[in-house]
């Protein structure tokens, strides 16, 4: 398994976007507040896996994802991210297996407002799924 992407990230799995309230939402507006999120670390991609290490732990097989989306949806608000997403975007991955389904919400690298890393993300998982 070789290395191809690492990247800071801040994470959330849809249910627990799903119960933001109306203040973490008008919060995530602030200067120096990250997007709204509930867990942080560090991803790494391999050719066969995503890898997030941090207050919790992600392994997800390349294999189990069904869908990648980058952008707002019915879950993941743009006013969940500062300047309503002008300069971020989060990475949505569908996933699921016989145990498990379910999406995560990724921003990768999130830096003064933009994270361009998500993109990069996105970009590489793209190929290695295609």
């Amino acid at each position: 398994m070789n290395l191809i992407f690492e990247s800071p990230v801040i994470w959330s799995y849809e249910n627990e976007v799903l119960g933001k309230d109306g203040i973490s939402q008008i919060a995530a507006q602030f200067s120096g507040v990250a997007p709204i999120h509930n867990h942080e670390g560090i991803l790494t991609l391999t050719t066969s896996l995503i890898q997030i290490l941090g207050d919790e732990e992600l392994n997800l097989p390349l294999s189990d994802i069904e869908q990648l989306y980058i952008g707002f949806d019915e879950v993941y608000h743009r006013n969940f991210v500062k300047n309503f997403g002008a300069f971020c975007q989060p990475l949505r991955i569908t996933f699921s297996n016989v145990l498990t389904a379910g999406s995560i919400y990724i921003i990768a690298d999130y830096r003064y407002g933009t994270c361009t890393a998500t993109q990069q993300l996105f970009t590489v998982l793209q190929e290695l799924l295609s």
